[in-house]
């Protein structure tokens, strides 16, 4: 007889869209409109310094330092509006993480596995299978061991305790990394479900929720790594809530004949 132990379970974008394109017109005006003032103060007073002789009579100045200053002038609003136009564009060119020392950093989109889908489905067998081939199916060059995690999660309801308990199948991040570095991936085949007498009990006796089923899992797994194939006999005990649609409850790697 099998011996079971199952544990217990906008609108800010669009008004950002529609205020960037003002303040960069707004930017725009203010530099056009400043820039050339400062800068042309600045030639008007170094024209009239060169006005004056050492005798104190006005001399005739040259038309090169007015055409500096209109030289200075456009260069200097090309340049501002090149930065303001930089700055503007920054902020959806950098959207990022910023880490404790200022870097940002890309963030990358969780990575999913097909294997992986959670059904939406009242059929509990069904659920269960899929719980079983989202725990025992990975690929380390494709995603990472939080994706895997927050996926498995998604099984269960996340106002439970049941999601800490469904990722406890996974491996130990200890074990990941022996994973990772030979780059391992692996797929599971043959999955079959069943009632065990111990299970049939449970219910009989109503020790069990409304809407709880629960099976003994197998399945085969093939692992591949940079160095050999494996084959692998895994099984799982694994009880689900169905009201009418399923969720995951509970599960165990302990089983015994």
């Amino acid at each position: 007889m099998t011996s079971i132990h199952l544990r217990p379970p906008s609108h800010h974008l669009f008004v950002q869209c529609c205020r960037a394109p003002f303040k960069l017109a707004s930017h725009l005006f203010v530099a056009a409109w400043i820039i050339p003032q400062l800068v042309a103060a600045a030639g008007s007073a170094a024209v009239r310094r060169t006005e004056l002789t050492t005798k104190g009579m006005p001399v005739k100045s040259s038309s090169r330092p007015r055409v500096a200053v209109a030289i200075l002038a456009v260069v200097g609003v090309a340049a501002l509006i090149a930065m303001v136009v930089a700055r503007w564009q920054s902020p959806d060119e950098t959207r990022g993480t910023a880490s404790t020392g200022g870097t940002t950093y890309p963030v990358e989109a969780p990575r999913q596995l097909e294997a992986w889908a959670r059904p939406t489905t009242t059929d509990p067998r069904a659920f269960a299978i899929a719980y079983a081939r989202a725990i025992w199916t990975y690929d380390t060059s494709r995603h990472s061991y939080v994706d895997w995690q927050n996926a498995v999660s998604l099984f269960a309801d996340p106002t439970s305790a049941a999601p800490q308990v469904a990722k406890s199948l996974l491996p130990q991040w200890a074990e990941w990394d022996q994973l990772q570095s030979s780059k391992a991936h692996a797929v599971v085949g043959g999955i079959t479900a069943e009632v065990t007498p111990a299970l049939e009990a449970m219910i009989n006796r109503g020790q069990a929720l409304p809407g709880w089923h629960a099976y003994v899992i197998h399945g085969k797994q093939t692992v591949i790594t940079d160095t050999d194939t494996r084959f692998l006999d895994r099984q799982a005990a694994v009880a689900v809530v169905c009201t009418p649609t399923c969720r995951f409850w509970s599960a165990t790697a302990q089983v015994s004949p």
